[in-house]
């Protein structure tokens, strides 16, 4: 079903319904995406400081390294101490994310009587919460499909929203992928 064209004036209004679980799984999800990147280099650095431990410190005698393994005994402990870096800004940044989560979903329980919706317009995107607007027109919106999530990206992909189809009534999840696909980016 191709998004309903606009007037001018013309806007759509999607109410979005708070659920206290879908938003504490929308904003754990966003987390753990965000910090895949990181994981990935986690992974390169548990590689690089095996290798390194490897030829640093076990006798080899195929490879005859000499003074070249103090290298790579000092290697192999940079590589574990950058390990243990990224593993404590995980943990660390994890435990206060999920504290801010956790406050943002008190504060929003507060006001779950308050309306929040995305208002569709033909040149811009509002979304509404009681806390704040953010109005983006839709050259410098994006959006990306991850599992069952739909991330929205407004102002230049600083501003990022979540969203699954339970926060919406019938078919107004439908209309809102619609317009994404029709009016903004899909990032890949």
């Amino acid at each position: 079903m191709p998004a309903k064209r606009l007037t001018m004036d013309e806007s759509i209004k999607l109410h979005l319904y708070f659920n206290e679980n879908i938003e504490r799984e929308n904003q754990k999800f966003f987390f753990q995406y965000t910090w895949k990147k990181q994981f990935v280099e986690l992974k390169k650095a548990i590689i690089y400081s095996v290798l390194f431990l490897t030829l640093g410190f076990l006798p080899l005698k195929s490879l005859n390294l000499g003074p070249v393994s103090i290298i790579f005994k000092l290697g192999s402990f940079l590589f574990v101490g950058y390990i243990f870096l990224l593993l404590y800004q995980y943990f660390s940044i994890k435990n206060k994310t999920f504290n801010l989560i956790e406050g943002q979903i008190d504060d929003l329980r507060r006001k779950k009587d308050e309306v929040s919706f995305i208002s569709l317009h033909k040149d811009s995107i509002i979304v509404k919460n009681p806390f704040f607007t953010i109005n983006c027109v839709w050259d410098k919106t994006h959006y990306k499909m991850v599992d069952q999530y739909l991330i929205l990206n407004m102002v230049n992909k600083n501003i990022n929203f979540i969203f699954t189809k339970p926060e919406f009534k019938e078919n107004e999840y439908k209309i809102l992928l619609n317009f994404l696909q029709q009016y903004s980016k899909k990032e890949k």
